[in-house]
């Protein structure tokens, strides 16, 4: 299969353009088929022309499709249909015929298009756009399921209807064909079918490109809303447009092999960005809490400097300033409306390259901890995954230098915080060795529960390995109150219906 398409697209390129067969449609002659009484007509395509009718019996509406037969192939889409059992795609009823025409009764769908609704700025966020493309990934990912996969051959956000409860519909089933096939008529829209669909290749690659062309649409109409909701918003868009350049590829070797690998990419980024998220802001309260305590411990048991009362209210309007005053600098894109003195602060701080000038032991570890705090606030912000691990490497290094002489308190919190980062940057092992020494120390029942949660969501979703979730699951179990933790009751029932 990779060879015929890498030759394939080989054609493709040398080709300067591609046709694809339109058909004329026409309207309906008759106003009452069998009980359906004709309301009116909604649209046509290649094969045929939608109507609304009613079942006067009992008040409900249906679409139909009318199929003239003198027409071939238009019935191969609606024959797809009949096979399927899906919420997201219409069904059909029934099938009636006369002497000129075929009418195939379905679902009617009433709504606006994925087109319509984008266009009207109904995608507010990147967390909607990402609910989205889960979901229509979803539909196409269950139709390429199927022995033999069915491809649908026109995947575009016309073809997606958002009904009126936020559901999504997928319609026009007109040149949908089971299994693949390499020698079929060119049919599909201009800018959204594949390449190599000009040829008539019909194929879950073809249909892939197509699902990406139109993520990448879906994606280039959000416009991210100001404040700090635009930090999460710029990570969750970044990835969703890789995964849109990756299936619309060109050449169909190098996409996802199916809708299913799609729909399996947008789910991993909805677990990271929960996961990111709550990290990310429970991470800078708590860091932000510590680095409070700590400095506040500190300073008092220096209290014999004069300025030690000066020295802790300075600290805590400096740390104030930089949860929210940075954070706004860096979520407008780094560089608007900067206070001199603060940027000048943390000039000093970034440039403090080697703390010896330092001989206020507790003075250098302020600085430490302005960094860490800096370094998670700019690698949340990052354009790339790369420039966020270095970003959060340097974090880590950071924690890391506190933890040489912090006291039992502090230390536990900055192993949790270093676990937190060497899990977002892939370093599973250093994440759980460091999970591992928070249990083994003298942390409370609870603390001990939230680490092995940490751990058996790391083995489940970074690692992929049930078994071992399931092992770090019958530790937790064993610590008093497990079971009142609704994680551990979620990660129970997600474990329990994997081994079943």
């Amino acid at each position: 299969m990779d060879t015929n398409y890498g030759i394939l697209y080989q054609k493709v390129q040398q080709k300067s353009c591609a046709f694809f067969y339109s058909y004329e449609t026409g309207g309906s002659s008759v106003d009452k088929i069998g009980k359906y009484r004709v309301l009116k007509k909604i649209g046509s395509g290649g094969t045929g022309s939608v109507y609304v009718v009613l079942d006067d019996r009992i008040g409900k509406k249906w679409a139909m499709k009318e199929l003239p037969k003198s027409k071939k192939g238009g019935r191969d889409g609606l024959f797809v249909l009949k096979g399927l059992d899906h919420p997201s795609i219409p069904r059909i009823v029934e099938e009636l015929e006369d002497e000129y025409c075929v009418y195939e009764i379905m679902d009617y769908i009433e709504g606006v298009t994925l087109a319509e609704y984008a266009g009207a700025g109904r995608i507010r966020s990147a967390e909607q756009l990402l609910a989205i493309c889960t979901e229509i990934s979803g539909i196409i990912a269950y139709l390429h399921s199927q022995e033999p996969p069915i491809i649908f051959r026109d995947i575009k956000p016309d073809n997606f209807i958002v009904t009126g409860d936020g559901n999504i519909k997928l319609v026009d089933f007109d040149i949908a064909l089971v299994g693949e096939q390499t020698d079929n008529m060119p049919l599909g829209t201009r800018g959204y079918a594949a390449p190599e669909q000009h040829f008539g290749i019909c194929s879950m690659a073809a249909d892939v490109y197509s699902l990406g062309v139109t993520i990448g649409e879906l994606a280039h109409k959000l416009r991210l809303a100001p404040g700090i909701s635009r930090v999460f918003d710029k990570r969750i868009l970044m990835k969703i447009r890789r995964v849109s350049g990756k299936a619309a590829g060109k050449d169909p070797v190098s996409r996802y092999s199916d809708a299913g690998a799609v729909w399996e990419e947008m789910v991993r980024i909805r677990r990271t960005y929960r996961a990111e998220r709550t990290a990310a802001i429970a991470g800078t309260v708590l860091l932000l809490l510590t680095v409070l305590t700590a400095s506040l411990r500190g300073i008092y048991r220096d209290a014999v400097k004069s300025d030690a009362r000066n020295r802790v209210l300075t600290y805590l309007e400096s740390s104030r300033k930089t949860a929210d005053r940075i954070m706004c600098e860096l979520a407008e894109d780094r560089g608007a409306d900067v206070d001199e003195d603060l940027a000048g602060f943390y000039k000093e701080v970034m440039k403090a390259g080697s703390l010896t000038k330092y001989t206020d032991t507790g003075t250098a570890r302020e600085v430490i901890r302005q960094r860490i705090l800096y370094y998670e606030l700019a690698g949340s912000l990052a354009d790339s995954e790369d420039e966020r691990d270095q970003l959060y490497r340097k974090a880590i290094a950071e924690v890391l230098t506190l933890m040489e002489n912090a006291g039992d308190e502090e230390l536990g919190f900055l192993r949790l915080k270093a676990a937190d980062l060497s899990r977002i940057v892939g370093d599973t092992g250093s994440a759980e060795r460091l999970l591992s020494e928070f249990i083994r120390e003298d942390s409370s029942d609870e603390e001990k529960i939230s680490a092995w949660v940490k751990v058996i969501a790391m083995r489940l979703y970074d690692e992929r390995n049930s078994d071992t979730a399931k092992q770090a699951l019958q530790e937790v179990l064993k610590i008093d109150g497990a079971l009142e933790n609704e994680l551990v009751i979620k990660y129970k029932e997600i474990i329990e219906s994997v081994e079943g």
